[in-house]
């Protein structure tokens, strides 16, 4: 079970039940819930988005326009001290730590806007900064253990679009 769990994370193929008391992936059609630590923070459901084609500007099944902004290196972080210091599992504007925070560099992209990373079917707001986000990095915020959260990669390469309502 945790091998499906670590494939379903690796892969970055995220479907929230909401439904459920865990959180939980969908991977391949088969149920697996996931097992926070000890105080992390609930995931909450995203709007749905299409996968995002090799087209730099494009609208999604939904209307909404995306702009193209850059290939982005994302990293992971989670809700401990390791990753958020003495401010503890908030993001920039006090609010607690949900799934779809990422934190940016508003030298690049302005806090408040909302983005698409190419693989997720996540919306995600840019609501955070962090001292090693610099230039076109994405640090994305996971409600899982330290370990966990580095085992889904850092520094690997995506696609990124302003999500435009």
């Amino acid at each position: 079970m945790r091998k499906m769990i670590m494939l379903a994370v690796a892969m970055l193929m995220l479907t929230i039940n909401v439904y459920a008391d865990e959180p939980a992936v969908i991977m391949g059609g088969q149920y697996v819930e996931l097992h926070p630590q000890a105080g992390a923070i609930d995931i909450e459901e995203a709007p749905p988005i299409n996968r995002i084609s090799e087209a730099l500007d494009e609208v999604d099944a939904n209307g909404h326009h995306l702009e193209y902004l850059s290939v982005c290196t994302l990293t992971y972080y989670c809700p401990c001290k390791r990753c958020n210091g003495s401010w503890g599992a908030i993001d920039g504007y006090g609010n607690p730590l949900e799934w779809g925070t990422v934190a940016v560099d508003p030298k690049k992209i302005t806090l408040g806007t909302k983005l698409v990373i190419d693989g997720y079917d996540t919306v995600f707001t840019a609501r955070d900064t962090g001292s090693g986000v610099n230039g076109w990095h994405i640090d994305v915020f996971v409600p899982v253990s330290h370990s966990e959260a580095l085992k889904m990669g850092q520094g690997e390469k995506r696609k990124v679009w302003k999500w435009i309502e």
